[in-house]
């Protein structure tokens, strides 16, 4: 069964002792090991390394503030730490059923197409499918450890209860070496990534708090 994404939402807030926590992560994944607690100045990870997932608790005293879904690509690892194993497929379950796009110029019309009610994530599930899902990302970047990177702030999805709104930030997994590039790309360089990383699949998601409109 594929993770219902917007099932999430009712987590964030919550303390990293509360039961509610090890007991959505059961209903979703089968079962709730003890995390690997990592905690820095600004933030407490709880890393679920069998499940593919990551829990970012922040402040005083410490709420869930967003959750990071692995697709680590497949093959054995050359690291020597811990590694994730790939979380299941994901469910998006959408609140409205077309993408608006603002206007390319000023007094240009928003464009809008169909957006299907459900999509599954899937670990071969490409940069360039989700973009047409969620329409103009609020933020992107690319460099540094992050990688390619694309953030949503507000999402409207649906679970059991209705509409729900969280924050979704996608970083896409760069394939280097196995990447057949076409000689247009490679004239391009460093400066066609965005054409290029439309192609690649993603490597995590990060649900999180809606950001204020």
């Amino acid at each position: 069964m594929p993770l219902p994404v917007a099932s999430l939402h009712a987590l964030f807030g919550l303390s990293p002792g509360d039961a509610t926590i090890a007991s959505t992560l059961t209903s979703l994944f089968g079962s709730a090991p003890d995390p690997e607690v990592k905690a820095y100045p600004d933030a407490t990870y709880h890393n679920y390394y069998p499940l593919g997932v990551s829990l970012c608790f922040t402040g005083a005293p410490l709420a869930l503030d967003s959750i990071d879904i692995f697709n680590p690509p497949p093959g054995p690892s050359k690291s020597t730490k811990p590694t994730y194993s790939p979380a299941p497929a994901l469910e998006l379950c959408f609140a409205e059923t077309e993408v608006v796009l603002p206007p390319r110029k000023e007094g240009e019309a928003e464009f809008r197409y169909p957006r299907p009610e459900r999509f599954e994530v899937v670990p071969a599930t490409k940069g360039r499918d989700l973009v047409r899902l969620l329409g103009e990302p609020s933020r992107k970047g690319s460099g540094g450890w992050v990688g390619v990177w694309l953030e949503w702030g507000r999402v409207g999805l649906k679970d059991d209860s209705g509409r729900v709104e969280v924050g979704i930030m996608l970083e896409l997994s760069d394939p280097k070496g196995a990447e057949q590039l076409t000689d247009e790309q490679r004239k391009k360089g460093a400066g066609g990534v965005w054409d290029r990383a439309a192609g690649w699949a993603w490597g995590s998601l990060k649900v999180f708090r809606p950001v204020d409109k």
